[in-house]
Formats: structure tokens, C-alpha cells, sequence
């Protein structure tokens, strides 16, 4: 039965018709180079491209290509990919809903609503931008009630009370300077929805000029309680397509409000020797695990690179790229789905073989 590839925008398509109508496709923008398919291929039909150098942006090609004379459309490839960006439909159903079809378990990330205090932490250090923290906060009206008047009368304009306002909320209104209007200071206005009562204008006014009256001040007296979080709403959002599961969200959450199952368990194995510091790794890792760090102090020695396993969700795409062979990804668990075939669960347990 012939088969039929596409290529079309970053997506391989490959068809066959029949009984049983096979579609596989792989998508690029989803793809960060692991190579668990090529690894995984029963038939060799998978073939990588130069890794580093399109990490790198030197190259401009897709990250792999399948070749169609050899693909069989088993679908090994597309159970096994952490990242969603291989999939097998048979009749237009994809595998990955088929209870029959055995499959890595992919990343699952848990976010806990009520323990999350919506500190925009784990969006801010996602490297794949997947997550959305909305927070709604309440106006600050609602926490800081009070009056500031300027008595036109004594001030003088000299600006020492905007100067030290903390919240910026003292302007002066300048002017060019004219015989017939010389003043360069024509008035003062305070932005009462900016000013927070604070007392420092007055406090510095060299002309008593400015009276604050603060009816309702935090700094009055000791808060207890923090009552902010009665007021806050918001919730947490993940793009499932794309997380990668690399675990920077629950390694910085300060309140242990979220989880994530890694596919994989092991580590990453570097060989400092070898490595000649093309930094190809850095460039490719999905997970922002990698790193060259930099001496802060003259003459102190820092490792050529480093890696935080912690970060690592053990993909391989580091030493796919590597071109020295400096990186060893040892997995000694793989996390999958019921499997009766023989041959199918063979090849998944040869993805954690050291």
C-alpha cells in the first residue's frame, strides 16, 4: 500500500489508505529535539537534524524528518513523545485515546486554587510560557482613606514635597518663563488616587503649607491577620500543549501549590572534560536546566556548565545536540501506560537503559 508525505509549515504528514486508514503526523513547533523517536523507531525512519546549530538559530530546518518508504505507521513514536508533538490516528482516531495502544504517561501538572497565593512567580520563570497567573486586586482606596490639602496661600512652590513623595503623586505644573508671565512654577496638584496619606509632604513642607489627615492608614497600628487575600481573586492557567513538565513552577512555589509528574527518573551526566563549551545544550533544553555560569569574582573557577536536575525533565535533546558527546541522559524509570505487547513494552523499557 503506498504512502503518501506532506511537509507543510513545521508539519510532516504522512498517509496511507486502506481497511485502516493510518495518519501519522509531527509537528515542529511542539518538538524540542529529544530524539526519544528516532531512539524508539523499530524501522530507522527517523533521522535528526543538526540540533545545535538550529538551537543556535545558524540553521533554519526542520528538527527531524521521517522517511515514508520505511515508516510501518506502528505509532512507537508518537506513544513515546513526552511533548505531544507525534500523533497516530487509525481511522481518525488518535492512539493516544485508545485504551489498547500503551503510551508514555505525559506530563501532568497540578495547580491546588486554594493554596495558590497568586505571586506570578511560576509565570514569571516558566521557559516555555505556559503559564497565566490572573489576579484581580482590589482598589487601594479600599485599605488607604484620608484628606491632603495645600494651602496656595503659604506654599511657596518649591518643590521639596514632590521631590520626596514616595508615591509620586505631588506635581508641579511648569512654565516657560515670558515678561508678561515670568513665574517657571504656575501651580502644585496632588493626585489623590496616586497619594497614600503618608505624611512625608507635610513633614518636609519648609512653609507648613501641606496638612494630611490619614482616616484609614495601614501604619497605624500592627495588622494581625493579612486580610488581603479576602479580597484577591484570580486563578492559575496551564497551556497543556505547552508544558513541558521541567518543574520550575513547583521548585519556586512558595506555597507548595503545585505539582508535577515527570515521564522519566534519573539524571543528567556531563563530562566536563569533553566539553568544549559550544553551549548547543543551553540552546536546545525545552527546560532552561543548563547552564554556563560566569566567575563573579576575578579569578575565581567556576564548572564549565552545570545542570540542575531538579529542572530536568531528562528529554535527551541536550545530547542529541552535543557535538562531542559530552552528555549522557540516564533514565532509569520510565513512566507508562499498561502494555501487553511484548515488543512494544521492550522497546519502552530500552529508553531507560543506561
Amino acid at each position: 500500500m503506498q504512502q503518501i508525505k506532506e511537509a507543510y509549515n513545521g508539519v510532516i504528514t504522512i498517509l496511507r489508505d486502506g481497511v485502516e486508514k493510518r495518519e501519522l503526523m509531527w509537528n515542529d513547533y511542539l518538538c524540542v529535539g529529544c530524539g526519544i523517536c528516532y531512539d524508539i523507531c523499530p524501522t530507522k525512519a527517523i533521522t535528526m537534524g543538526p540540533l545545535g546549530a538550529i538551537a543556535k538559530g545558524i540553521v533554519d530546518a526542520p528538527k527531524l524528518d521521517i522517511d515514508e518508504n520505511k515508516c510501518v505507521l506502528c505509532g512507537l513514536c508518537a506513544a513515546s513523545c513526552p511533548f505531544d508533538a507525534m500523533d497516530l490516528k487509525i481511522n481518525g482516531k488518535s492512539i493516544k485515546e485508545d485504551e489498547r495502544y500503551p503510551k508514555i504517561k505525559r506530563k501532568s501538572i497540578k495547580i491546588y486554587q486554594d493554596k495558590c497565593v497568586l505571586c506570578e512567580q511560576c509565570e514569571m520563570v516558566c521557559p516555555q510560557g505556559a503559564i497565566e497567573v490572573e489576579r484581580d486586586l482590589p482598589e487601594r482606596k479600599k485599605f488607604v482613606i484620608g484628606e491632603i490639602n495645600i494651602n496656595k496661600e503659604k506654599c511657596v512652590l518649591c518643590g521639596i514635597c514632590a521631590e520626596y513623595c514616595p508615591a509620586d503623586a505631588i506635581n508641579l505644573k511648569y512654565n516657560y518663563p515670558t515678561p508678561t508671565n515670568p513665574k517657571p512654577i504656575t501651580d502644585i496638584e496632588v493626585d489623590k488616587d496616586a497619594c497614600v496619606f503618608c505624611k512625608v509632604c507635610e513633614f518636609v513642607c519648609p512653609h507648613d503649607a501641606i496638612e494630611v489627615i490619614c482616616y484609614k492608614c495601614p501604619f497605624i497600628k500592627k495588622i494581625p491577620t493579612a486580610k488581603l487575600y479576602d479580597d484577591i481573586k484570580g486563578k492559575v492557567t496551564v497551556n497543556e500543549e505547552l508544558c513541558v513538565a521541567c518543574g520550575w513552577c513547583a521548585y519556586i512555589c512558595p506555597a507548595g501549590a503545585i505539582e508535577v509528574e515527570k515521564p522519566f527518573k534519573g539524571e543528567v551526566i556531563i563530562d566536563l572534560d569533553a566539553c568544549n563549551g559550544c553551549e548547543a545544550c543551553v540552546a536546545i533544553c525545552p527546560c532552561n536546566a543548563l547552564e554556563f555560569p560566569k566567575s563573579e569574582k576575578k579569578g575565581e573557577k567556576v564548572p564549565r556548565i552545570i545542570v540542575n536536575q531538579n529542572l530536568c525533565v531528562l528529554c535527551g535533546a541536550c545530547a542529541k545536540a552535543c557535538p562531542v558527546n559530552a552528555i549522557k541522559v540516564v533514565r532509569r524509570e520510565v513512566s507508562i501506560t499498561k502494555t501487553k505487547p511484548i515488543a512494544w513494552k521492550k522497546a519502552f523499557e530500552n529508553l531507560a537503559a543506561e
